[in-house]
Protein backbone atom coordinates (compact mmCIF):
# COMPACT_ATOMS: atom_id res chain seq x y z
CA UNK A 1 0.00 0.00 0.00
CA UNK A 2 1.51 3.23 -0.78
CA UNK A 3 1.31 7.17 -0.44
CA UNK A 4 0.59 8.41 -3.72
CA UNK A 5 1.79 11.85 -2.48
CA UNK A 6 3.74 12.94 1.15
CA UNK A 7 3.00 16.05 1.77
CA UNK A 8 4.86 16.91 5.10
CA UNK A 9 5.67 20.12 5.10
CA UNK A 10 8.31 19.69 6.96
CA UNK A 11 10.18 23.30 6.50
CA UNK A 12 7.43 25.33 7.82
CA UNK A 13 6.84 22.89 10.94
CA UNK A 14 10.30 23.23 11.67
CA UNK A 15 10.12 26.80 11.95
CA UNK A 16 7.28 26.77 13.88
CA UNK A 17 8.66 24.47 16.64
CA UNK A 18 11.79 26.68 16.63
CA UNK A 19 9.44 29.56 17.54
CA UNK A 20 8.18 27.17 20.28
CA UNK A 21 11.61 26.18 21.69
CA UNK A 22 12.53 29.74 22.15
CA UNK A 23 9.27 31.27 23.53
CA UNK A 24 7.49 28.36 25.27
CA UNK A 25 8.29 25.84 28.05
CA UNK A 26 8.82 22.94 25.08
CA UNK A 27 12.62 25.00 24.96
CA UNK A 28 13.15 24.68 29.03
CA UNK A 29 12.58 20.94 28.41
CA UNK A 30 14.39 20.33 25.38
CA UNK A 31 17.52 22.73 26.01
CA UNK A 32 19.38 19.97 28.01
CA UNK A 33 16.20 18.62 30.24
CA UNK A 34 15.93 15.30 28.44
CA UNK A 35 17.41 14.13 31.85
CA UNK A 36 16.19 10.04 32.03
CA UNK A 37 15.14 9.00 35.28
CA UNK A 38 16.99 5.39 34.85
CA UNK A 39 19.13 4.60 38.44
CA UNK A 40 22.70 4.82 37.78
CA UNK A 41 22.85 6.28 34.04
CA UNK A 42 23.51 9.62 33.54
CA UNK A 43 26.34 10.20 36.10
CA UNK A 44 29.65 9.57 36.51
CA UNK A 45 32.26 9.36 39.43
CA UNK A 46 34.37 13.19 39.83
CA UNK A 47 36.39 12.68 42.82
CA UNK A 48 36.49 13.45 46.42
CA UNK A 49 36.19 15.77 48.89
CA UNK A 50 36.10 16.64 52.27
CA UNK A 51 32.99 15.91 54.28
CA UNK A 52 30.89 19.03 55.66
CA UNK A 53 27.79 18.78 58.05
CA UNK A 54 24.64 18.11 56.03
CA UNK A 55 26.32 15.65 53.60
CA UNK A 56 24.56 12.79 53.01
CA UNK A 57 26.21 10.06 55.13
CA UNK A 58 25.20 7.22 52.43
CA UNK A 59 27.96 9.11 50.07
CA UNK A 60 31.01 8.44 52.29
CA UNK A 61 33.74 6.33 51.26
CA UNK A 62 34.88 4.50 53.97
CA UNK A 63 38.09 3.10 52.30
CA UNK A 64 38.76 5.90 51.12
CA UNK A 65 38.28 7.72 54.54
CA UNK A 66 40.85 5.03 56.26
CA UNK A 67 43.72 5.86 53.54
CA UNK A 68 43.31 9.74 54.15
CA UNK A 69 42.25 9.32 58.24
CA UNK A 70 39.82 12.16 57.15
CA UNK A 71 35.97 11.79 55.97
CA UNK A 72 35.65 11.74 52.13
CA UNK A 73 32.89 12.18 50.41
CA UNK A 74 32.06 10.79 46.65
CA UNK A 75 31.40 13.63 43.89
CA UNK A 76 29.76 13.08 40.46
CA UNK A 77 28.94 14.75 37.87
CA UNK A 78 25.60 15.00 36.00
CA UNK A 79 25.81 14.00 32.61
CA UNK A 80 24.18 16.71 30.51
CA UNK A 81 23.63 15.69 27.06
CA UNK A 82 21.01 12.76 26.47
CA UNK A 83 20.51 10.34 23.43
CA UNK A 84 16.96 10.37 21.92
CA UNK A 85 15.87 7.94 19.63
CA UNK A 86 12.56 8.47 17.64
CA UNK A 87 11.04 4.58 16.35
CA UNK A 88 8.07 5.53 14.23
CA UNK A 89 5.72 3.37 12.25
CA UNK A 90 4.89 3.91 8.97
CA UNK A 91 2.74 0.76 8.46
CA UNK A 92 -0.47 0.95 7.10
CA UNK A 93 -2.79 2.12 9.56
CA UNK A 94 -0.29 4.97 9.53
CA UNK A 95 -1.80 6.39 5.91
CA UNK A 96 -4.96 6.93 6.74
CA UNK A 97 -6.59 10.17 6.94
CA UNK A 98 -10.09 11.93 6.99
CA UNK A 99 -8.52 15.54 7.37
CA UNK A 100 -5.74 16.94 5.53
CA UNK A 101 -3.10 15.05 6.30
CA UNK A 102 -1.91 12.03 6.71
CA UNK A 103 -1.21 10.32 10.15
CA UNK A 104 2.25 9.07 8.57
CA UNK A 105 2.17 13.24 7.48
CA UNK A 106 1.65 14.04 10.90
CA UNK A 107 4.21 11.76 12.05
CA UNK A 108 7.00 12.97 9.56
CA UNK A 109 6.66 16.35 10.62
CA UNK A 110 6.59 16.00 14.92
CA UNK A 111 9.84 14.13 13.95
CA UNK A 112 11.56 16.44 12.23
CA UNK A 113 10.59 18.88 14.44
CA UNK A 114 11.28 17.51 17.17
CA UNK A 115 14.65 16.63 16.06
CA UNK A 116 15.99 20.05 15.13
CA UNK A 117 15.00 21.18 18.10
CA UNK A 118 17.27 18.66 19.92
CA UNK A 119 20.32 18.83 17.48
CA UNK A 120 20.29 22.69 17.85
CA UNK A 121 20.24 21.86 22.16
CA UNK A 122 23.45 19.88 21.17
CA UNK A 123 21.60 16.23 22.06
CA UNK A 124 22.23 14.03 19.95
CA UNK A 125 19.12 12.28 18.20
CA UNK A 126 18.60 9.03 16.16
CA UNK A 127 15.51 7.64 13.93
CA UNK A 128 14.23 4.52 12.93
CA UNK A 129 10.82 3.79 10.50
CA UNK A 130 9.41 0.71 11.52
CA UNK A 131 5.99 -1.23 10.26
CA UNK A 132 6.89 -5.74 10.69
CA UNK A 133 10.62 -4.33 10.45
CA UNK A 134 12.93 -1.75 10.64
CA UNK A 135 12.33 0.16 7.06
CA UNK A 136 15.30 2.90 8.12
CA UNK A 137 17.75 3.12 10.67
CA UNK A 138 19.89 6.18 11.55
CA UNK A 139 22.12 5.75 14.08
CA UNK A 140 22.27 8.46 17.02
CA UNK A 141 24.64 11.09 15.93
CA UNK A 142 24.84 15.38 16.54
CA UNK A 143 24.63 18.29 13.99
CA UNK A 144 22.74 19.77 11.15
CA UNK A 145 23.83 17.38 8.58
CA UNK A 146 21.85 14.56 10.77
CA UNK A 147 18.71 16.21 10.32
CA UNK A 148 19.16 16.70 6.70
CA UNK A 149 19.58 12.37 6.75
CA UNK A 150 16.78 12.56 8.96
CA UNK A 151 14.44 14.92 6.64
CA UNK A 152 15.57 12.60 3.76
CA UNK A 153 14.54 9.40 5.18
CA UNK A 154 11.20 11.36 6.07
CA UNK A 155 10.53 12.58 2.86
CA UNK A 156 10.89 9.44 1.12
CA UNK A 157 7.33 7.95 0.01
CA UNK A 158 9.17 4.15 -0.52
CA UNK A 159 9.41 3.90 3.63
CA UNK A 160 5.64 3.83 4.40
CA UNK A 161 3.60 1.29 3.90
CA UNK A 162 3.13 -2.55 5.26
CA UNK A 163 2.19 -5.00 8.05
CA UNK A 164 2.77 -4.25 11.68
CA UNK A 165 4.77 -6.12 14.63
CA UNK A 166 5.77 -4.12 17.95
CA UNK A 167 7.19 -6.88 18.68
CA UNK A 168 9.45 -7.75 15.85
CA UNK A 169 10.56 -3.79 16.10
CA UNK A 170 11.37 -3.91 19.91
CA UNK A 171 13.22 -7.16 20.11
CA UNK A 172 15.41 -5.36 17.04
CA UNK A 173 16.07 -2.33 18.84
CA UNK A 174 16.97 -4.00 22.00
CA UNK A 175 20.29 -5.12 19.87
CA UNK A 176 20.72 -2.48 17.81
CA UNK A 177 20.74 0.87 20.03
CA UNK A 178 23.62 0.27 22.65
CA UNK A 179 23.92 3.66 24.22
CA UNK A 180 21.63 5.40 26.84
CA UNK A 181 18.96 6.68 25.23
CA UNK A 182 15.38 8.03 25.60
CA UNK A 183 13.24 6.42 23.49
CA UNK A 184 10.09 7.64 21.56
CA UNK A 185 7.40 5.51 20.11
CA UNK A 186 5.48 7.04 17.25
CA UNK A 187 2.51 5.40 16.32
CA UNK A 188 -1.38 5.34 15.87
CA UNK A 189 -0.48 1.60 17.89
CA UNK A 190 -3.15 -0.11 16.04
CA UNK A 191 -2.77 -3.88 14.87
CA UNK A 192 -0.98 -4.42 18.79
CA UNK A 193 -0.80 -7.94 19.32
CA UNK A 194 -2.40 -9.64 23.03
CA UNK A 195 0.97 -9.83 24.54
CA UNK A 196 2.59 -6.40 22.96
CA UNK A 197 2.87 -4.86 26.31
CA UNK A 198 5.57 -7.61 27.25
CA UNK A 199 7.67 -5.93 24.86
CA UNK A 200 7.22 -2.19 25.99
CA UNK A 201 7.87 -3.75 29.61
CA UNK A 202 11.29 -5.11 28.27
CA UNK A 203 12.31 -1.99 26.45
CA UNK A 204 11.71 -0.29 29.71
CA UNK A 205 14.61 -2.10 31.28
CA UNK A 206 16.50 -0.28 28.75
CA UNK A 207 15.57 2.80 27.79
CA UNK A 208 13.41 5.96 29.13
CA UNK A 209 10.23 5.66 27.13
CA UNK A 210 7.56 7.97 25.58
CA UNK A 211 4.95 6.51 23.73
CA UNK A 212 3.16 9.59 21.54
CA UNK A 213 -0.20 7.94 19.91
CA UNK A 214 -1.34 9.67 16.61
CA UNK A 215 -4.93 8.74 15.44
CA UNK A 216 -7.06 10.28 13.36
CA UNK A 217 -10.81 11.23 14.36
CA UNK A 218 -11.73 8.08 12.59
CA UNK A 219 -10.06 5.69 14.37
CA UNK A 220 -12.17 6.94 17.49
CA UNK A 221 -15.29 7.36 16.50
CA UNK A 222 -17.47 6.57 13.20
CA UNK A 223 -20.06 9.45 11.73
CA UNK A 224 -23.58 8.72 13.11
CA UNK A 225 -26.58 8.48 11.05
CA UNK A 226 -24.99 8.19 7.80
CA UNK A 227 -25.75 4.94 6.39
CA UNK A 228 -23.28 2.03 5.45
CA UNK A 229 -19.77 2.38 5.02
CA UNK A 230 -17.14 -0.20 2.85
CA UNK A 231 -14.54 -0.65 5.61
CA UNK A 232 -10.95 -2.68 4.84
CA UNK A 233 -8.58 -3.53 7.50
CA UNK A 234 -5.36 -2.10 6.44
CA UNK A 235 -2.94 -5.26 7.39
CA UNK A 236 -5.41 -8.15 5.85
CA UNK A 237 -7.75 -6.15 3.15
CA UNK A 238 -10.43 -8.24 4.73
CA UNK A 239 -13.45 -6.04 3.86
CA UNK A 240 -16.84 -5.84 5.57
CA UNK A 241 -20.23 -2.99 5.22
CA UNK A 242 -21.01 -1.31 8.39
CA UNK A 243 -24.10 0.34 8.85
CA UNK A 244 -22.64 3.67 11.18
CA UNK A 245 -25.80 4.06 13.05
CA UNK A 246 -25.99 0.42 14.05
CA UNK A 247 -21.99 0.31 15.32
CA UNK A 248 -21.31 3.77 16.30
CA UNK A 249 -21.53 3.79 19.99
CA UNK A 250 -20.31 0.06 19.96
CA UNK A 251 -17.09 1.34 18.49
CA UNK A 252 -16.50 4.59 19.74
CA UNK A 253 -16.65 2.44 23.74
CA UNK A 254 -14.38 -0.20 22.21
CA UNK A 255 -11.72 2.62 20.98
CA UNK A 256 -11.95 4.21 24.39
CA UNK A 257 -11.42 1.15 25.98
CA UNK A 258 -8.40 0.34 24.24
CA UNK A 259 -7.12 3.14 24.42
CA UNK A 260 -7.13 3.38 28.34
CA UNK A 261 -5.42 0.17 28.44
CA UNK A 262 -2.64 1.22 25.88
CA UNK A 263 -2.27 4.45 28.06
CA UNK A 264 -2.17 2.11 31.33
CA UNK A 265 0.13 -0.55 29.96
CA UNK A 266 2.75 3.18 29.78
CA UNK A 267 2.07 4.00 33.04
CA UNK A 268 2.84 0.24 34.03
CA UNK A 269 6.06 0.08 32.30
CA UNK A 270 7.20 3.41 33.91
CA UNK A 271 6.66 5.28 30.83
CA UNK A 272 5.38 8.85 29.53
CA UNK A 273 2.13 8.90 27.26
CA UNK A 274 0.08 11.31 25.27
CA UNK A 275 -2.71 11.41 22.86
CA UNK A 276 -3.25 12.77 19.76
CA UNK A 277 -5.25 13.67 17.20
CA UNK A 278 -4.75 15.12 13.44
CA UNK A 279 -7.68 17.39 14.18
CA UNK A 280 -6.14 19.55 16.48
CA UNK A 281 -2.86 21.45 16.85
CA UNK A 282 -0.11 18.85 18.07
CA UNK A 283 2.59 21.46 18.70
CA UNK A 284 0.28 23.06 21.62
CA UNK A 285 -0.10 19.39 23.05
CA UNK A 286 3.28 18.70 23.08
CA UNK A 287 4.20 21.45 24.50
CA UNK A 288 1.62 21.13 27.62
CA UNK A 289 2.72 17.41 27.54
CA UNK A 290 6.64 18.41 27.84
CA UNK A 291 5.82 20.64 30.41
CA UNK A 292 3.98 18.42 32.97
CA UNK A 293 6.61 15.66 32.21
CA UNK A 294 9.39 18.41 32.99
CA UNK A 295 7.85 19.21 36.51
CA UNK A 296 7.13 15.94 37.33
CA UNK A 297 10.30 14.30 37.00
CA UNK A 298 11.49 17.96 38.92
CA UNK A 299 9.68 16.87 41.80
CA UNK A 300 11.29 13.16 41.51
Amino acid sequence: MAIKKLNADLVPRIRKLEMFARQTSLSQYIEGNWTTTTKGQGIEFSGYRAYTYGDDASMIDWKATLRSKSLLVKEYNTEKSVNVYFLMDVSNSMLFTSTKKLKAEHAAELVSGLSYAILRSGDGVGVSMFNDKLVTRLPINIGSKMHRLITNDLGNVNNYGGNFSFENTARIIMNVINTRAVLVIVSDFIGLSPEWNKSLRMLSTKFEIIGIMIRDPRDRELPKDTGQFYLEDPFTNEKLYVDTEQYADAYKKYVEKEEAEIAKYFKTSNADFIKITTDKDYYTELTKFFKRRAYTHARG
